[in-house]
């Protein structure tokens, strides 16, 4: 059995995760991760997460303000930057704690951590990973880390949200690289959550913090300058990219569900074992679902807007530390609920 925790985008709302994340390890101190994988803010949550830097993160998600991630008003014409923020900030943050000392821990750790990108040339989603020996899709490609910089260059670019943040050539750095001067940025702009990434890595369990809540943010304004209305708009957009991400895995798992409760019924009816499996051999077409058993998936996500902002581009240390409890009042009720399961959980 292989576990997965998910962590969607969403800057500031991060703090949520935290709350969720720290809570469950609390109650469940046999809760380990197999993999991780994480799209923008989830991709700076997820290597820390995977070598139990829980309390770092706790610190970090809840007393940051906006100045500390990103610089806004910046000087110069707009139109001729590669973004409206400055992510000095953000990228002292990634030299001072995820650090090659860090970086070394975690190739060390046994942890696969996958963090996914868009890449501006290609528009295809590339996800770079330590894993050694990474699925291969259609969907999207996956890029070798291969040093701690080129990690954090990785960071960088998932959690960059295009034309708000610069957009970052990750393998700028890396001899012989083809196209150095591609350009990568958040993830999101793809996938929302990575759940299908998890999937396609092996995971049959997997736990996904998502950080919208799905239920709209109606604000009751006129809307009177480009930087709100560009915000809004990228707002809806990755909402809309979350709940798309999120159909796929679900359409996998019922259709799993549904040819195990088939072949149960095919047994119970008399047919033999070999028998009952011919018959989903088809010749001359490929089983996707073969030798596949339904996934156990867990979602956790806030039931109202967390705020923090369009993108979650706003760091309010108060408003997180709001946010933090959320994460943990929705890890009180999955625990609550869980006790109330037959204990045939192994983390239980």
């Amino acid at each position: 059995m292989k576990r997965a925790l998910v962590i969607s985008g969403g800057g500031s709302k991060g703090a949520y995760a935290i709350g969720v994340l720290k809570r469950l390890l609390e109650a469940y101190p046999g809760l380990n991760f197999d993999l991780y994988v994480g799209t923008s803010t989830g991709a700076l949550i997820a290597p820390l997460a995977a070598i139990d830097e829980i309390d770092l993160l706790a610190s970090l998600y809840t007393s940051l303000h906006t100045e500390d991630v990103v610089l806004a008003n910046r000087v110069g014409d707009v139109l001729n930057e590669v973004g409206i923020f400055d992510v000095e900030p953000l990228r002292q943050l990634l030299l001072t704690h995820y650090d090659d000392q860090r970086y070394q821990q975690l190739s060390t750790a046994g942890k696969e951590v996958f963090l996914t990108t868009t890449c501006l040339q290609s528009g295809e989603l590339v996800v770079f990973t330590n894993a050694t020996d990474p699925a291969k899709s259609a969907l999207y490609q996956t890029r070798k880390i291969e040093s701690a910089r080129h990690f954090r260059r990785a960071v960088l670019a998932s959690a960059s949200q295009p034309v708000f943040m610069p957009p970052v050539k990750v393998n700028e750095i890396i001899t012989g690289e083809p196209f150095p001067n591609f350009q990568f940025v958040d993830g999101g702009v793809r996938e929302y959550a990575g759940v299908q990434i998890a999937i396609d890595n092996g995971a049959t369990e997997v736990f996904t913090i998502l950080l919208s809540s799905g239920v709209p943010a109606i604000e009751n304004k006129e809307y009177q300058n480009l930087f709100d209305i560009l915000k809004t708009t990228i707002d809806i957009f990755t909402d809309d990219v979350g709940k798309n991400d999120l159909i796929i895995p679900q359409q996998y798992n019922a259709a799993l569900q549904y040819i195990d409760a088939v072949k149960k019924r095919m047994l119970h009816m008399g047919i033999s074992q070999p028998d009952m499996e011919d018959c989903f051999i088809i010749p001359g077409m490929e089983n996707p679902f073969q030798n596949k058993k339904p996934l156990k998936l867990y979602q956790f996500r806030p039931s109202a807007p967390l705020g923090g902002g369009a993108g979650g581009l706003e760091f309010d240390p108060q408003v997180m530390k709001g946010m933090l409890q959320k994460g943990i009042g929705t890890a009180n009720d999955f625990i609550a609920k869980m006790s109330q399961q037959p204990a045939d959980l192994s983390w239980t």
